[in-house]
């Protein structure tokens, strides 16, 4: 199964990579573990400009309940945070 999973991940970062245009300098770095605090490692360790994040469309209560890696890196980034909405959540 994590094998699996793996693969997925490989997957959809390798699609959301393709969708970023030639003139744009983006790194991508694919992880394990609780993603807020991974990806605030990653951002101290590499400098970067911008975080882009994907939301989920969850409510304010989903988000209290379960977390939101968004609310995290707010918190405790440094970094300007962009949140795209995903296209298909109501």
């Amino acid at each position: 199964m994590a094998a699996e999973l793996d693969k997925w991940a490989a997957d959809v970062l390798d699609k959301a990579a393709q969708t970023v245009p030639e003139d744009v300098i983006a790194h991508t770095v694919r992880g394990s573990g609780h993603a807020g605090p991974e990806i605030l490692k990653e951002l101290r360790r590499g400098g970067y400009d911008l975080i882009v994040l994907g939301t989920r469309g969850r409510g304010r209560a989903q988000e209290g309940l379960f977390g939101s890696v968004n609310g995290y890196l707010h918190f405790h980034a440094r970094t300007p945070i962009l949140s795209v909405p995903d296209e298909h959540a109501e």
